[in-house]
């Protein structure tokens, strides 16, 4: 009995002891999900003062002449082509913007291809001159509805004829270029707006420039 108590106390110390000895696993780290990045909305908003500014298109380069629709009714038949109007600005703010302009001295607009003209069936420019212009626009916030913008620069043109004894002949104007402009939205596709524009003083060409006018227009969308 002496010795079966005594191998009973040992076994039950070494287990004791063996216990002690066990170090629980660890609990396995909770998975990270990854984290969306931080977007313009989660952006701290701008103060009162600066509220209502958004960022704005910084420069543009684009065509602003407008082709003549029934062209396209007559394109199988007749080859037309459109009088570029170039135009590239830097927008420093939302109401502020640098320009500088191309167009034809004389602007025809859409008009079909004379294949009797080499200057035609080419698509040349400045056949019978230029006008560029660089300048300051102001766009003016009027409303929901109304846009107007002024512009102030300066303008050079020229102009390139044969004279009586048939010379080749170019005339050259540098003044002031002035245009201003104002568009009204009947609805979200119906708007009708008006705009001037002159180049120094080369009105004295006569119709050899129709580019120093007022203009009208209607534009209807479906």
């Amino acid at each position: 009995m002496h010795a079966t108590g005594l191998a009973a106390t040992i076994l039950f110390a070494v287990g004791g002891a063996h216990a002690q000895t066990l170090v629980p696993e660890p609990e396995p780290s909770p998975v990270l999900l990854p984290q969306p990045e931080a977007t313009l909305s989660s952006t701290p908003l701008l103060s009162r003062p600066f509220g209502k500014i958004v960022p704005v298109e910084r420069s543009y380069l684009k065509n602003v002449a407008e082709p003549n629709p029934m062209a396209r009714l007559f394109a199988p038949f007749t080859r037309w082509a459109t009088d570029p109007r170039l135009l590239a600005g830097v927008q420093l703010t939302p109401f502020l913007a640098l320009e500088a302009g191309y167009v034809n001295l004389y602007d025809r607009g859409t008009h079909p291809v004379d294949s009797t003209r080499p200057e035609d069936l080419n698509g040349a420019m400045n056949v019978k001159g230029m006008q560029t212009h660089a300048a300051a626009k102001v766009m003016v916030p009027v409303g929901s509805r109304w846009e107007a913008y002024g512009k102030l620069g300066m303008a050079y043109s020229e102009y390139k004829h044969r004279d009586e004894l048939g010379r080749s002949v170019q005339e050259s104007d540098t003044g002031v270029y002035a245009g201003a402009g104002a568009k009204y939205k009947l609805s979200e596709k119906a708007s009708v707006s008006g705009s001037f524009e002159r180049y120094g003083n080369s009105e004295r060409w006569g119709g050899n420039s129709n580019n120093n006018a007022v203009k009208a227009k209607v534009n209807l969308g479906f």
